[in-house]
């Protein structure tokens, strides 16, 4: 069982240099695993990713933090869990029910206007996960570059402390709290170990 994340670049073309984004996603990927096995970026503007279906909301939010660093940008992002039926060298090549069900969520995604959803093959776990995120993304799509920049900090190391955050960005500790309130990020911390809870219980074979 893994997890396909499949996404575009949202407003991409207004962008005058891609390398704002393209060079900070890459950064991300490649700590994530190599090229073009385990993540793609193509056309341009769209990417895929595998990663085990616990670490897919983790990764998503960590997308979508990278992306907000560059104003006027988003992250479209669709998560597919399911079976992998065949594995390509290239993973935009790879083949399976985690790959479909990415794909065809990225398209009701681009119909319904929405920027993050995930599909599995359970409906109740689905739909109880996909409303949590409309109200996630309520806030998610709202972060400035200030908040996308904490978030993405917070995720990638949420053992730090606020004097530390405050120490690497140069800023005092109240601008911190005051970041992470306004980006509602412990509450998105929340929601993200809630759902690796959830979709442990759902996949017990990963």
């Amino acid at each position: 069982m893994i997890s396909v994340i499949t996404g575009d670049i949202v407003h991409s073309r207004q962008q005058k240099d891609p390398t704002d984004w393209l060079n900070p996603l890459k950064r991300l990927f490649n700590q994530m695993g190599t090229s073009p096995d385990r993540w793609e970026i193509y056309r341009g503007d769209s990417f895929q990713i595998e990663k085990p279906p616990t670490e897919a909301l983790l990764t998503a939010l960590q997308i979508k933090s990278v992306v907000r660093q560059v104003r006027g940008l988003d992250a479209r992002i669709a998560i597919g869990i399911g079976k992998k039926s065949y594995e390509s060298p290239r993973i935009s090549e790879s083949t399976g029910e985690a790959f479909i069900r990415s794909g065809q969520l990225l398209e009701r995604l681009k119909e319904q206007k929405m920027t993050m959803g995930i599909a599995t093959f359970d409906r109740d776990f689905d739909e109880e996960i996909n409303m949590m995120l409309k109200l996630a993304l309520i806030v998610l799509n709202s972060w400035s570059v200030n908040s996308a920049e904490m978030a993405e900090i917070m995720l990638t190391h949420p053992e730090l402390s606020q004097t530390k955050i405050g120490n690497q960005l140069g800023i005092a500790q109240s601008s911190v709290s005051e970041r992470i309130h306004r980006g509602s990020l412990y509450e998105i911390l929340e929601l993200e170990n809630y759902y690796r809870k959830r979709v442990q219980r759902l996949t017990p074979d990963i």
